[in-house]
């Protein structure tokens, strides 16, 4: 075997050797990708119920603070006792 014929060798060998390299850096890649994809799914998923869970509660704290609402009549009247106690206090 000449010369050239070794060189043809080595060639093909490092030729292989970088493909290989290549075809492992690609399919790591692609794995890569789809974990970012499933975690960002994921994140979307978790802002949709956190969306929904904030609009429940904002819904809820706007029926307790309605200003028609007995919560809010009886947070008043005791607010007032409390106030008309503390003053009789001061005054003792």
């Amino acid at each position: 075997m000449g010369p050239g014929g070794i060189a043809t060798i080595i060639a093909a060998s490092a030729l292989l050797i970088i493909a290989l390299a290549v075809g492992y850096t690609i399919i790591r890649i692609s794995r890569l990708i789809d974990e970012v994809k499933q975690t960002v799914n994921n994140v979307n998923r978790i802002t949709a119920t956190a969306e929904a869970l904030t609009g429940k509660v904002s819904g809820a704290i706007n029926t307790i603070l309605d200003k028609e609402s007995s919560v809010m009549k009886l947070l008043g009247t005791v607010a007032s006792f409390a106030g008309r106690r503390g003053s009789n206090k001061d005054h003792d």
